[in-house]
């Protein structure tokens, strides 16, 4: 008997311990960041933009002659924009400019992630394109993909929008860490990044969601519950392939929504 109950407090011991260091160390587990950039696209202009608390972030301006329209890429948790260069090249090809930046701390942007300070930067590249691109309100449309889309969502409610699009998102932070680590309790989550509330705040923006069946880290139902959430005009797209792929597998279903999206 003393064996079991000694068994069972050596388990017990063992799961609090990984409870405190995921709890620490949790920064690492959500933002993976990498400063190596591997491309640097002839077509884009280069630019840095400073935050509200001093931070410059930079990102790559890709213009489009045939439209004032304009696209702001929030990508996910990981790399950096280099690796997201297919990406903006669809997105013209869709029929609008392109502006895809790294947060803070990702690629060539100065410090360190965090809620917040993603929140800022956000608002920093929004600011620019209308103080210094001379973009209206309204011809800004923001793309969230994954960890992005809680980003760009809340971009939406800090701006009259042309569209909202997010693909592969979550609806928050807590129901991500429930499904990935079910057995962590999702309150040890210090971030949020609430997709769902931010979206269901937004009345008169069009929203476009995107996910897919076989998404593996974000799972399927993320997206169904963003989609019910969501006020009209509101449209869902199923995607094609994993987490990491469904960009490549589905690229012209993503291409074709896009051009219908920005000439609704």
């Amino acid at each position: 008997m003393r064996s079991i109950m000694g068994f069972i407090a050596t388990l017990g011991v063992i799961y609090l311990a990984l409870l405190l260091l995921m709890f620490l160390f949790q920064d690492r587990l959500l933002f993976m960041p990498s400063s190596q950039m591997t491309q640097s696209p002839a077509s884009a202009e280069d630019l840095f933009v400073e935050t509200e608390d001093g931070v410059e972030v930079h990102g790559w301006y890709f213009p489009n002659d045939t439209s004032d329209q304009v696209i702001v890429l929030s990508h996910g948790n990981a790399g950096n924009i280099s690796h997201r260069v297919d990406i903006a090249e669809t997105l013209l090809e869709a029929g609008a400019a392109v502006l895809m930046y790294d947060y803070r701390g990702y690629g060539n942007s100065e410090g360190r992630p965090d809620e917040e300070g993603l929140y800022m930067d956000i608002e920093a590249i929004t600011n620019h394109l209308i103080n210094e691109k001379g973009y209206e309100e309204g011809a800004i449309y923001m793309y969230g993909r994954s960890l992005g889309g809680a980003v760009a969502a809340y971009a939406a409610t800090q701006y009259s929008l042309g569209g909202l699009v997010l693909d592969s998102a979550f609806t928050d932070l807590r129901s991500m860490v429930s499904d990935v680590y079910p057995f962590v309790p999702s309150s040890l989550a210090k971030y949020r990044f609430p997709t769902a509330e931010y979206l269901k705040s937004l009345t008169d923006t069009p929203v476009l969601i995107m996910h897919s069946r076989n998404d593996e880290i974000v799972r399927f139902h993320h997206g169904e519950e963003l989609y019910e959430l969501a006020n009209e005009p509101k449209t869902f797209v199923e995607l094609g392939g994993t987490h990491n792929d469904n960009f490549f597998v589905s690229r012209d279903l993503i291409r074709q929504n896009w051009e219908e999206f920005l000439n609704r």
